[in-house]
This record gives structure tokens, sequence and C-alpha cells, in this order.
């Protein structure tokens, strides 16, 4: 991943919109970013880290401070990012959640948004986004802080990380997923063999105490010994003959229930027999009131019927008399409104002539106000003037104004030009003493190593006097010990019947004799050596035999030592102390004459770095010239323009004074008021008259068209009066009732409660009718019929045994179900165990090696596969170290076994030259664990690189650290990075170091100001 374009809009400490081209940036790969503390120097790199990963570069920071406290809500804080990964070009924006401008308001609320331009689509969910560029980077956001960005204080985590985190890390780097994924599956399967083997044994477990061994012994002592075979037998036989005894209970239960069910509907039917009777006698008392109740409400319905024929023939007779009433009324009505009709329309003819004539005075109204026109124009005319005047004398003098002002402008300009000519002086002196600074210190540095490598040579020579010292020390041991090791042999052997006959055991053959007993033993004297005597002295001629030995070989290689570097250095040993002196003079020298030229390169320095300042004024100064020259060319095209107009408005108001026909504007609005006065009145008049005209007429329309419907309707009315009365004096007739037919009428509640009745009986002779066929065709049927008593006797009699045989089937049912239940689960069981544990014992075993047991050193198979890229890495990280340490650190893979038993594998060492032992990263100094991170970094990007692993790394951002350098280390980290530079590869660096902005000539200057910072790019 390289970025290309990177721009900030109202983000971090950045009000305005910055863009930064890296880009420009092809011809040095290396760039520093410098400014003042507090000026955005690290939101740049959060930027790029916020593009990529919707986060910042460091920890302290969160998406909800991105916006410029510099903004207002009217600015929309946002990051747009192009970078290039292989040969395609990507694109990605992002919006943090802000109050931000508004479209129909004027500020909103505004979400987190996100585009990602890849190739011909463009991504705008978050989640969604966020996974494709990770996927494309190849890196999660923490792998991109160890690895590309390190930020403030994050340079020590990929050192210091341990095998579990970088395992994590570099399983994306070098796509090792799938050994991963193999130890996962391989842990699954083991644990899901060891799970059914457990529920094996617990199901079986759980399916013999569901047994119900009924007391059988043989069954109960294999259940105790967990003999599945000899339960699967006995419980076979068991279940058949619980089957058997279940059959015989059934057999017996539905016998029973069958005559229950029997006797129980006999009982029944007798019974219903003895109800049915009485409820016979019952309905034949009710059957004659019954029939009484129908006569009564047949007369009831034909006198209702008569009731409201007779009602018909009244109604009819009331509306004709009331509409033959209305047509007279009508008729009265319709006289009256003629005569009216003919005195309105006499009043409308006169008032006609009044309403033709108002077309001639509305005309005479608009001439008077032409004429009102002219006066208004007239006034409006003068009033110009006056303005234009005032107008002219403002301008006239604010020309005296911007003249003066452009003389000043143009006597600053001046004095801006030769200053910025002077500073353009200075940057080439400063661009000579670049050279002379960077030459002066390369001597610098290759004095310091000269002084550093004789400071060596005259220590090994100090440590060469005291070994010699030593060395004669221990050659005098060495003579001493090894004549007392040699007189001490030679009294021992000489002694050697004492010493046989000390280690002479009872009934053992003595090795000269042969015998058996030894009665007179030799013994030693008090000056005799003893054996043990012998082997001690010996051991002290072997120690100091060792420590001579010792001596001699770190002679041998400090005199190596000495002669190889005094060769290197082209001087003789005897010498190295002079020209360590002179070496040491000749570098005070150089550190006071690069002392007094940085002094001059900073004074210098802080002079040019005030270019910007004047070219910014001067450029400002040159836009207010234009400008004020532009405004007194404007104005007098303004003067110009006011004497043009001022002419042809006199010119105007002349004309229109000439057209006037009245002396004053109040005598034509005073006319105007009188003649639109009189067109109202004579419009109200005719409207009113007209209205009512036609209000008469429709009056008389409606009129005259009622009379007419009304008349009609009395013609209908007579006739169907008479076909009324005729029907009534048939239905009377044919009723038989008489002229008194309205007594039959009964009242609604005695009609209901006859109905009800009629139904009643009704229903009650239907059911009756049923039942008693029902119970006579069973009777008829039914086999042995007695009596009632008889029957219920033997119902209780069944009733009394049938409990007995249901707690029997029910018994024989839960044993039989019970214990088929259990052996199915067994042999279901027993069948799938004879697989599951040679399953469990292959897979059991490959998953504990895979995943790192005690055999492997706790190393998994995917760390065993990562170890081998990460030797490959540490390789390449050393050549990087040894470059920047001197060759005095190599960082190693750790091989002791850490404390515990977690992962293995991926731990690190540093080896010290100058002590020959290894020692923990945690124990580096500042600027020494800057370096190995540093290092380390390289290394895996190069490793990436050779193995294309699926990610691309193209650039390396450092964020401080290098403040823990000295100056030698200074220049062997910055070398160290110029090497990138021929590789191809973008590296940005933040710091403070004053010596590092000689040393890397492309700069990003981040300037910080009252209004929010700025930042561009000096190539």
């Amino acid at each position: 991943m390289r970025p290309l374009r990177l721009v900030m809009n109202a983000f971090g400490p950045y009000k305005n919109k910055v863009e930064i081209d890296f880009t420009q940036f092809t011809q040095s790969s290396l760039f520093l970013v410098s400014g003042p503390t507090g000026a955005g120097k690290t939101t740049i790199f959060d930027a790029i880290a916020y593009a990529l990963f919707d986060s910042a570069s460091g920890d302290a920071r969160g998406k909800d401070t991105f916006k410029s406290d510099h903004a207002t809500d009217l600015d929309l804080c946002y990051v747009e990012l192009e970078f290039e990964l292989g040969k395609k070009t990507y694109k990605v924006r992002r919006e943090p959640e802000q109050t931000g401008p508004g479209t129909r308001t004027k500020t909103k609320q505004v979400k987190s948004s996100v585009e990602f331009h890849n190739e011909d689509s463009v991504t705008t969910k978050i989640a969604e986004a966020n996974q494709e560029i990770e996927e494309l980077i190849g890196l999660s956001y923490d792998q991109f802080r160890q690895i590309v960005m390190l930020p403030q204080g994050a340079f020590k985590k990929m050192l210091e990380s341990n095998s579990r985190e970088k395992e994590a890390i570099f399983r994306n780097i070098f796509e090792t997923g799938i050994y991963e994924r193999f130890q996962e599956e391989l842990k699954k399967k083991s644990k899901e063999l060891s799970d059914q083997r457990k529920e094996y044994e617990l199901a079986l477990q759980e399916a013999f105490k569901r047994i119900d061994d009924e007391e059988n012994e043989v069954l109960v002592k294999a259940i105790e010994q967990f003999d599945v075979k000899t339960v699967l037998s006995e419980l076979d036989q068991l279940i058949q003959t619980e089957t058997e005894e279940l059959k015989a209970a059934k057999t017996k239960l539905s016998h029973l229930q069958d005559e229950k069910v029997r006797q129980t509907k006999l009982i029944e039917m007798l019974t219903k027999q003895e109800a049915l009777q009485k409820e016979k006698s019952e309905l034949d008392e009710k059957e004659g009131k019954v029939a009484q109740f129908k006569t009564q409400l047949d007369q009831h319905k034909k006198a209702e019927a008569l009731v409201q024929a007779e009602k018909n023939v009244e109604e009819t007779r009331a509306e004709k008399e009331a509409n033959q009433k209305r047509i007279k009324e009508l008729t009265e009505k319709i006289q009256q409104v003629k005569d009216d009709l003919a005195a309105v329309e006499e009043r409308y003819q006169a008032v006609s002539k009044d309403y033709a004539k108002l077309d001639d005075i509305r005309k005479e109204i608009q001439d008077l106000n032409d004429e009102l026109n002219r006066f208004e124009t007239i006034k409006e005319q003068n009033e110009r003037l006056t303005a234009l005047d005032k107008e002219a004398k403002e301008t006239e003098t604010e020309n005296k104004q911007l003249a003066e002002q452009q003389k000043e402008l143009n006597t600053r300009l001046e004095d801006l030009k030769e200053t910025l000519q002077e500073i353009t002086k200075t940057r080439e002196e400063l661009t000579a003493d670049y050279k002379v600074l960077s030459t002066k210190k390369d001597e610098q540095s290759q004095l310091n190593q000269r002084l550093n490598a004789l400071t060596e040579v005259c220590q090994w020579r100090e440590q060469g006097v005291e070994l010699k010292q030593d060395f004669q020390k221990a050659e005098r041991q060495l003579k001493e010990t090894r004549n007392d090791w040699q007189t001490a042999k030679s009294a021992y052997f000489s002694q050697l019947s004492v010493v046989l006959a000390g280690e002479l055991l009872e009934g053992e053959p003595c090795p000269v004799c042969g015998s058996k007993e030894h009665p007179e033993k030799a013994h030693a004297k008090a000056e005799d050596v003893t054996k043990e005597q012998v082997a001690e002295l010996e051991a002290k001629k072997e120690a100091a035999e060792s420590t001579y030995n010792r001596l001699v070989s770190q002679s041998e290689h400090l005199f190596a030592q000495v002669s190889e570097r005094c060769e290197a250095l082209s001087v003789s040993p005897e010498d190295a102390k002079t020209e360590k002196e002179y070496v040491a003079r000749k570098t005070d020298e150089a550190t006071e004459t690069i002392t007094a030229l940085q002094t001059e390169i900073e004074k210098k320095e802080k002079t040019v770095k005030q270019e910007a300042a004047y070219t910014k004024q001067l450029n400002d100064v040159e836009k207010q010239e234009r400008e004020t020259s532009e405004a007194l060319s404007k104005n007098m095209s303004k003067i110009e323009n006011i004497e043009t107009r001022t002419k042809e408005i006199r010119t105007e108001i002349a004309g229109l004074e000439e057209k006037l026909a009245y002396e004053s504007k109040e005598h034509v609005q005073e006319l105007i008021q009188t003649k639109e006065k009189a067109i109202k009145e004579t419009e109200k008049q005719e409207k009113t008259v007209r209205e009512e005209l036609n209000t008469l007429k429709n009056t008389l329309a409606t009129s005259e068209t009622e009379l007419n419907l009304t008349e009609k309707r009395v013609g209908e009315l007579s006739e169907k009066e008479e076909n009324l009365e005729e029907m009534f004096k048939e239905q009377l007739e044919a009723s038989e009732l008489g002229e008194t037919f309205a007594e039959c009428v009964l009242e609604e509640k005695i009609v209901s409660e006859m109905q009800e009745a009629i139904q009643t009986y009704g229903e009650a002779r239907a059911v009756y009718q049923s039942a008693e066929k029902e119970v006579t065709a069973f009777l008829e049927k039914a086999d042995d019929v007695q009596t009632k008593a008889e029957h219920e006797t033997r119902l209780s009699e069944i009733e009394a045994v049938l409990p007995e045989w249901e707690e029997k089937r029910d018994a024989y049912v839960r044993l039989t179900s019970q214990n088929t239940e259990a052996q199915k689960t067994i042999l279901q069981y027993q069948k799938q165990s004879e697989h599951i544990e040679a399953d469990y014992q292959l897979y059991g075993e490959l998953s504990r090696m895979a995943n790192g047991a005690k055999e492997t050193d706790y190393v998994s198979f995917e760390r065993y596969v990562l170890g081998i890229y990460f030797e490959e890495i540490l390789e390449a990280a050393n050549i990087r170290l040894a470059q920047m340490t001197n060759n005095r650190y190599e960082m190693h893979k750790k091989v002791e076994k850490a404390k515990g038993a977690g992962p293995q594998g991926l731990d690190i060492d540093v080896f010290d030259h100058h002590t020959g032992k290894p020692r923990g990263v945690h124990t580096l100094s500042g600027g020494e664990t800057f370096k190995a991170s540093l290092a380390l970094a390289l290394g895996l990007s190069d490793v990436i690189q050779s193995q294309n692993g699926g990610v691309s790394v193209d650039t390396l951002f450092v964020d401080e650290g290098f403040g823990t350098l000295d100056s030698d280390s200074l220049d062997n980290a910055i070398q160290t990075l110029l090497d990138l530079h021929e590789r191809g590869r973008l590296v940005g660096i933040i710091s403070h170091v004053e010596e590092l902005k000689t040393r890397i000539q492309s700069h990003i200057i981040v300037e910080k100001k009252t209004d929010g910072s700025h930042a561009y790019i000096q190539a």
C-alpha cells in the first residue's frame, strides 16, 4: 500500500482544506514531517489510518474528536485518501459523525459515512467497506500499527509481543490460516469424539437406571458390573414375560369395559322409558288449549288486515283534500308574482340606459390616471437627480483616498521585493552550508568510529597487561601442583601394599597371594600418602591446567583482536595510544567546527523560514494594489455614468411638464374619486334590479310547475280512494267478523304468548315421539333385558373390579415401555461405541500434537510454519540492526521454553556481542528498543515483499522515537532508512530532532496558527 494523495477538511487542527500530494516525493522517498508541538503532524497519520480503518493511528484519539475545534457547524469534516496497491489505484472518503451544514436547514446532524471506490464499484456501507479494505491490504488495524505505521509509544509493541500476538499478526500476512483451521478442525473433532464417548457412558448409565429389574438377581448383578451383554440378554427375557402378562390384562379389561357400557345403556333406556310415559300424559292435557290458541290467532290476523285497510282509505282521503287546498293557494300566488314582475321590468329598462354610459366614464378615468402618473414620474426623477448628485460627491472623495493608498502600497512592494531577494541569496548560502555540514559530519563520524576503535585497542592492551600477570601466576601455580601431584603419586605406588590391604574385603581372595583370610594387613604410617590425597592433588593439577589453558586461549584471542584491529586502522599496537590522543583532538576540532556551522545554519534557517511569510505579504500587497487600481478605474467610470444619467433625467422631466393638462396632482385625484363613485353606484343599482327581476321569474316558473303537479296528484288520489274503499268492503265480507271486527284484534303480548305456547307444544310432541321410537327399538333388540334394579346391581359389581384390572394394565404398560426404551438405548449406544473409541485415540493424539504439546515445547503446527518465516524476518532485521548498532546486537528466536504452558516459538532474545550472552528484549534501553523495533519492522517488510504472501508493504510511517538516539545512532538509523529509497519504499518520519531537518531534504511543513494549522510540501 502506497499513499498517493491525502485531503483533509476541518480535520483535527486543520480548519480549512489541506491537500498533500505524496507523488511529489518520487525523487526522494524519505520525508520528514516537521512543525511545532500540537500543530498537527501526527494528525496526518491519523487521517491515513482513519481513511483506511475508521480509527486513528494512536490509542488516545477517538472518532468523536476528529472535527477541528477551529471549524463551525457550517464546515464539513471529511478525509479523502487515494492509494496504490499493486498496479491499481483506489480511493476512500470518510466523514465522522458531526454537526454539519444542512440543505433545508442551516445545520443538521451528519452521521458517519464512507465511500470506497474500487475500480467501477462504490461501497457505502461502513462495515462492508472496512472489511473490503482490510482484505485488500491484508492487515488489520492493530497489525497495520505494528508493521506500517508506528505511532508514538508503539515502537516496541511488535518487538515485545508474545508468541500468540505475533501469530495473529503473521497469520494474515503469510496466509497460514489454513494451518490454524486444520488445528481447529482436529481440536473440534477430538472434542466431538470425547463428548460422544462421555455421552455413551452416561447414556448407558441412565438407561440402566430406567430398567425395572423385578428382583431379577442376575440382571441386578450385570448392571452393577456394567456387563452390557448380560444385561441385554436378561432384559430381553424380562420384556417377553411382561408383554404376555400385559396382553392378558388388556383382554380381561376390554371384556369388563364392554359389559359396563351395555349395562349402563340398558339402565339409561329403562329410566328414559319411565320418563316418556309421564311426559305423554302431560302433552295430552295441553292439546285442547293449544287448538283454542290457534283459532284466536287466526281471527286476530284477519282483524288486523281490516283495520289497516280502513286506515289506508282515510289517509288517502286526507291527502287528496290537502292537495286541493294547495291548488287554490298556488293560483293566487302566481297572479301576484305576475303583477310584481311587470313593475320590476319597467324599472330595469330605466337603469340599463345609465349602465350603458359607464364605459365613457371609465375612459375619462384612464386619461386622468395617465395625468397622475406624469406628476409621480416628475417627482421620482427629481429625487433621483438629488441622489446622483450626492453619489458623485462621495465617489470623488473616495478617489482621493484610493490614490493615497495606492502610493503607500507601491512603496511597500519595493521594500518586500528587496527583502525576498536577500532571503533568496541566504537560501543559496544555506544550501552550500548544508553540503559543508554533511561533509564535516561524515568526517566527524569517521573520526568517532576510528576513536572508538582505537579506544577498544587501548582497552584490550590494558587487559593484555593484566592477562599477562594472571598468566605468569597461573604458570607458577601449574608447576607447583604438577610437582606436588608427581611426588604424591610416586609415594603412593611405593606403598601399594598398604593401598591393596586397605581395599581387601573379608572372604574375598587377595590379588597378591590369593588367600581369603587376612590376619595381618599392612597399615599406613602417618606420613604415607592415600589414594584420596593423590586424587585430590590430581584434581588441583587439572584445575590449574584448565586455568592455564583458558588464559592462553584468551591471550591468543586478545592478541589476534589487537593485531586485526591495528591492521585495519593502519597503526602499530605501540602507537595506538598516541594515535588515539591525536584522533581525539581532531574529533574535538570537528565538533567545534560543526557546532559553529550549525549555529550559522540555524540563524540562516530562521531567515529562510520567513520567506513564506514575506512572500504571502508580497502577494497580499500586490493583490491590494490591484484592487485599489481597479477601484479607481471603476469610480471614474461611475462618475461619467452619473453625469450622463443626470442629463437624460433633466430632458425627460422637461418633456413630461409640457404634457400636463391640469395645474395640480390633487385636482386630478379629486376628479378620479368623483367619477369612480358614480360608476360604483350605477353598477350597484343595476345589479340589485337585475337580481330582483331574476328572482321573480324563478318564483313564477316554480309556482306554475308545482300547480301542474298538484292538479295531477289530486286526480290520482281520487282514483286510489275509490279502489281502497272497494277492497275494504270485500275483505270485511270474507272475514265474517262483521262491523265489530276491531274487537278481535289482540294485544301484542298475548299474541307472543300464544305463539310461544303453540311452538313449545309442537317441539315437545316431536321430541317425545323421537325418544319413544328410539327406546322401543333399543329394548326390542337388546338381549337378557331385566328390571332396572337388577341391571344396576350388575353395573356396581363391574365397577368394583374394573380399577384393579386398570392398575394391572398400567403397571405392565409402564414396565414394558420402560424396559423396551432402555433396551433400545443400550443397543443404539453399543453399536456406536465400536468406532468412537478408535477414532478418539487417533484424532485426540493428532489434535494434541498439532495444537502444541509438551513434546513439541508447546509449538503448534501453525507456529512451526510461521517460525520458518520468523527466522527469515529476524535474518533480514539483523542486517539493519547490525548497521544501526555497529554489530553489537543480533536478534534470535528464543530457544529456552518460557514459564507456563502458553504458546511458544515466536519470542525474541537479543544476543549482545560485547558480553557474549543473550538477553531479553525488555532489558534494552529506549534508544536500543527503537533501533530493534525499526529493524524488525523493516525486516518484516522485506520478507513480505520477497515472499509475496498476499500483503504488499511499500510504506513505513514512524511517529517520534529518534529523540532517544545519540548522534552516531541517529546517523546509522537515517542511513538505514535512506537505503529503502533504492527499493522504492516511501518512508515518513515525525520528529522534533533538529538534525533530521538538515539530513532529510523532503519535508511536509506544518504551520500552527491561531485560526488553525496549515500543511504544505517542500520537496
